[in-house]
C-alpha cells in the first residue's frame, strides 16, 4: 500500500464518529423523555384511582346516611317552596 492509498473503513469510521455520537445523544434523550412520560402516566392513573375511591366513599356515605321521615318531609317542603 502506498501513502496515497486510503483505508476506506478507517476513513468511514472517522467521518461517522460525530454522527454516532449524535445518535447516542438522541437515544438517551428519547429514553429520558419516555421515562418522564411513564412517570406522568403513572401519576395520572394514580390520581384517577384516588378520585374514584373518594367518589365511591362519598357515595357509600350518602347511601348509609339514615334519613328520618321528618327530614324527608322537611326537604319536600323546601323543594315545594322553590
Amino acid at each position: 500500500m502506498a501513502k496515497d492509498d486510503i483505508d476506506f473503513d478507517k476513513e468511514l469510521k472517522r467521518l461517522s464518529r460525530n454522527i454516532d455520537i449524535d445518535i447516542m445523544k438522541s437515544e438517551n434523550s428519547f429514553d429520558n423523555l419516555f421515562e418522564k412520560m411513564d412517570k406522568e402516566i403513572d401519576q395520572a392513573v394514580s390520581n384517577k384511582i384516588s378520585a374514584f375511591d373518594e367518589s365511591k366513599e362519598l357515595t357509600s356515605k350518602h347511601i348509609m346516611t339514615n334519613y328520618t321521615d321528618s327530614a324527608l318531609e322537611r326537604y319536600k317542603r323546601k323543594l315545594d317552596k322553590i
